[in-house]
């Protein structure tokens, strides 16, 4: 059995902000549905693992860092045991500072990201105090992306499959589920003005509307482009795919199987990538990019997450499904998750053959050289965790 908690936190910004993910100058004038932190906190009886799932554009690993180590040693939790992915909602605040009035101005609202600090710090350690015994359960369905999702990039290549796995108290309710696909939640497009989740808010409310507990969605490898396969930019829409997805995620409760290992395990490495993305270089030198670039090099992470039969990589940045498809083939492990924007957001992560540099993704990338390294590092990753298992 684990020791599992799980908290929702609203994250909605109090007032106007600017809305990140298209183009510049976009001004939320609403709210359509709240902006929320999913916190799962695990514990076996060795180890803690915290994940945090933030309906936001993505956050920079120095950001989350402080995070960390704001909250190191509560509980016997470690900096590095706390998780973070985004799910990327272009409808939500600049959390990157990519999307202000102008392509010379931070969207950043800095009193929110202040808010947001304290408030994540203050829920994770909630989530540690509160928690109960519970078993976990996996389970995974290949999605038929008619009506969902297509690659706007390379015709027909997207990941089809939906992966779960969930926490379940002794009382068979459940505690907490985790849902990975890969698609951008861009249903809405730049003409909306209303904070949303886009269908990330349709998929939970329907998952937890007939299984109850906590939704946590992880956004997998959706770049290069993963976008909604939708007649409609609306509303409706972004129901209509969320609710498809969650149906899909109800389907394969089916074949759910019990993770029958009760245990935890985490290899970790930092890793630096070069930026020879001149606009990149360019919005750091003007201070809209907040994170240092040392000698043309970012420091960022890796990280794999061993729960029993469960593999979970962390990707951070927009891992093109080629990508994601060749990691989730060398993790070990019964059930897989691949989690982008995991732990940062390094842009587009893009293989080295595909690169071409009239292309949009190339100018939203570091450069060619970041999927090789980052999928040496998993590969390194892989061969550690598996030593110890």
């Amino acid at each position: 059995m684990f020791r599992v908690g799980s908290l929702r936190v609203d994250i909605t910004p109090s007032r106007r902000v600017f809305l990140a993910g298209f183009s510049h100058g976009r001004v939320s004038e609403g709210v359509h549905d709240r902006l929320y932190a999913s916190i799962l906190a695990i514990g076996s009886d060795e180890r803690c693992l915290v994940l945090v799932s933030l309906d936001l554009i993505g956050l920079f690993k120095n950001f989350i860092d402080e995070i960390r180590r704001s909250v190191a040693d509560s509980f016997g939790v470690k900096p590095w045991e706390v998780l973070f992915c985004c799910t990327h909602t272009h409808s939500g605040p600049d959390t990157i500072g990519l999307w202000g009035s102008d392509e010379y101005t931070s969207g950043v609202d800095d009193d929110y990201m202040e808010w947001l600090r304290s408030a994540l710090s203050e829920a994770i350690i909630k989530a540690l105090e509160n928690t109960v015994r519970g078993y976990a359960r996996y389970s995974w369905i290949l999605v038929d992306p008619r009506g969902i999702v297509r690659n706007t990039r390379d015709r027909g290549l997207v990941d089809r499959y939906l992966s779960s796995f969930r926490f379940i108290d002794e009382s068979g309710r459940t505690i907490a589920t985790i849902v990975n696909f890969a698609c951008h939640p861009e249903v809405l497009s730049d003409d909306n003005k209303l904070i949303t989740a886009d269908y990330v808010h349709y998929l939970r409310s329907c998952i937890e509307g007939n299984i109850g507990g906590i939704t946590v969605f992880v956004n997998g490898p959706l770049g290069g482009m993963l976008t909604p396969d939708v007649e409609a930019r609306s509303f409706d829409e972004a129901e209509r795919v969320g609710v498809r997805l969650a149906r899909y995620f109800m389907d394969c409760l089916e074949y759910e199987e019990r993770v029958e290992n009760a245990i935890i395990d985490l290899a970790y490495s930092e890793l630096t990538l070069p930026v020879d993305n001149p606009l990149f270089l360019e919005a750091s030198r003007r201070g809209l990019l907040r994170r240092s670039i040392i000698d043309g090099r970012i420091l960022t992470e890796v990280c794999i997450a061993r729960i029993g039969e469960i593999s979970m990589v962390t990707i951070p940045g927009e891992a093109l499904p080629r990508i994601g498809m060749e990691l989730r083939g060398i993790l070990d492990g019964r059930c897989k998750i691949v989690a982008c924007l995991g732990n940062d957001e390094v842009g587009y992560i893009i293989p080295e053959d595909s690169w071409d540099p009239d292309r949009y993704e190339e100018g939203m990338s570091l450069g060619p050289s970041t999927a090789s390294i980052i999928e040496g590092e998993v590969g390194r990753l892989v061969r550690r965790i598996r030593s110890t298992m």
